[in-house]
């Protein structure tokens, strides 16, 4: 199993990490926690709606795979939904690193019928789940629940968002509340189905019942020590659902029409589908929905396959492909390579784009975007437009595109001299490869992890009495031994560039796969 897909799971920042190429421990699985401190992950920002964003946390690796080796063999650990399925929308497959292809189409038929049946969906959520769950409630007694506290500094109120281990145990208390949710409903004798995508719930009721479910809700949240979002209960009927999701239907139109346009003749044949693209957008209703088929269309067989030499490229297909870049730029991750070797395709045309929108987008919070717009500037080698920015990208506090400037060896002598400053825990993963790629650092190789990467809580303190002495110098030597093989070894924790191309072909190949079992099931079905 690829840790690395359970390390950060869903988000396209998992193409960037290298976490199987780690040596761990030969005894990992065995590791005893004793040898192990409270660690503190590190931030990792992604946009969310808007100007929002939500914070993932990438915890200490040797943590992650220690606790990893703890709960895999748990109850339905590699398949989620089987744990409740009846109500469950989430079903993820681990070796893609995603939510499995074709369940949300499954769910949304079952919306439809649910909604021809009762007169409305109410749609409610909670309020910031993960960081009101507590960890020692949720962990059965035969295991401890430190393997996940540790984690995240000792706390033991909150998961920490973007691994696998927080999905999984964020799904075994939600199934704990579905059940409860269900037992409620048929007590009161109500008329009413529902499901649930992570801690967002649909209820499927007559309107006369409306009132009565948000009570329920309430009512089975209290028992958990958690709360509705009051700020987000959407009420839909057939007609506006319907007229909301129009984005599976829109790229197959898409598809079909520049199909249709498509005649064989390279004079003839324009890139239809970037036009599409931009006019279809125009008529879905929110900017989640938008982004959400543009990056859906690039991932599809059709456009991965599609032989763009084929075509030809007119002056507005520039300007367009840069507004869909500049509206969604997870797209660039799926499309860029594409254009890049396109025989028609002047790339020098998208420089000032690249020049003016990398500027902008390191002044924003988004990590997960700065880091999209780095990858499409190495495909396009637009090398000048990474140094102009290298101050930026030094305040950005995003620890990979920091990591790669060390490794693409952009930054000068006064600027590592500033990163070496941040000896705080916190940058840890910057700290790692500003070690592997700084020759002084690498060579002072003890004093060097002992300042930059040794947890905090496994270095002594003068007020430590002998026992707890003797404890963290036992900690201290298993972040030690760990840090030293894996940088003696020069193994870095992001891929190079080609690498990431690699990982997410790979990726988009597995989704296409799984799409079309998907589609053979449904027939065999049929």
């Amino acid at each position: 199993m690829k840790l690395n897909n359970l390390y950060n799971f869903k988000n396209p920042v998992k193409n960037f990490l290298d976490i199987d190429e780690i040596k761990l421990p030969d005894n990992i699985s065995s590791f005893d926690l004793e040898k192990l401190c409270w660690v503190k992950p590190f931030n990792f920002r992604v946009r969310k709606q808007e100007d929002k964003y939500r914070t993932l946390k990438m915890p200490n690796i040797l943590n992650f795979a220690r606790a990893y080796e703890e709960f895999k063999n748990m109850p339905h650990f590699s398949s989620i939904q089987s744990m409740d399925y009846s109500h469950k929308r989430l079903s993820a497959n681990i070796e893609t690193g995603d939510f499995a292809s074709g369940e949300y189409d499954r769910q949304l038929e079952e919306d439809f019928e649910r909604l021809c049946i009762y007169d409305n969906l109410i749609k409610m959520d909670i309020k910031e789940y993960y960081g009101r769950i507590y960890t020692h409630k949720i962990i059965p007694p035969e295991h401890n629940d430190r393997f996940l506290s540790n984690m995240n500094l000792g706390a033991t109120n909150g998961l920490i968002m973007g691994n696998y281990l927080s999905l999984y145990f964020a799904e075994v208390n939600l199934t704990s509340i579905s059940n409860d949710i269900e037992k409620e409903i048929e007590d009161s004798g109500i008329q009413c189905e529902f499901s649930y995508f992570s801690d967002d719930f649909y209820f499927f009721c007559n309107e006369n019942d409306n009132e009565k479910i948000v009570k329920i809700f309430d009512k089975v949240l209290e028992k958990y020590e958690l709360e509705r979002n009051d700020t987000k209960k959407e009420i839909w009927t057939y007609e506006t659902f319907n007229n909301y999701n129009l984005v599976a239907r829109y790229w197959k139109k898409v598809i079909a029409h520049c199909n249709v346009r498509f005649d064989g003749e390279r004079n003839n044949n324009k890139l239809y589908f970037i036009n599409q693209i931009v006019y279809r957008i125009s008529n879905l209703q929110d900017n989640k929905l938008k982004k959400t088929f543009i990056n859906n269309f690039f991932k599809t067989k059709y456009f991965r396959e599609l032989n763009l030499d084929k075509y030809q490229v007119k002056n507005y297909d520039y300007h367009q492909l840069c507004f869909i870049f500049k509206f969604s730029p997870e797209a660039m991750l799926y499309a860029i390579d594409r254009f890049s070797i396109m025989n028609d395709f002047d790339k020098n045309r998208l420089h000032k784009f690249f020049k003016v929108r990398y500027k902008e987008i390191l002044q924003e919070p988004f990590n997960d975007e700065q880091l999209y717009f780095y990858y499409a500037i190495k495909i396009l080698n637009f090398t000048d437009l990474l140094i102009e920015q290298k101050d930026a990208v030094l305040k950005s506090n995003n620890q990979i595109l920091i990591s790669y400037y060390l490794k693409d060896g952009l930054f000068g002598s006064v600027d590592i001299d500033k990163l070496k400053a941040n000896d705080d825990e916190k940058y840890w993963f910057q700290n790692y490869h500003l070690i592997l790629y700084s020759p002084d650092l690498l060579a002072d190789l003890e004093n060097s992890i002992d300042m930059y990467l040794i947890p905090i809580n496994a270095k002594e303190q003068e007020n430590d009495k002998p026992s707890k002495k003797t404890k963290k110098a036992c900690q201290k030597k298993s972040y030690m031994d760990f840090y030293k093989e894996n940088l003696g070894l020069k193994n870095s924790i992001i891929r190079d560039i080609p690498d990431v191309h690699a990982e997410i072909e790979d990726y988009l190949r597995l989704k296409i796969e799984e799409n079309e079992a998907t589609f053979e099931e449904e027939d065999l079905n049929i």
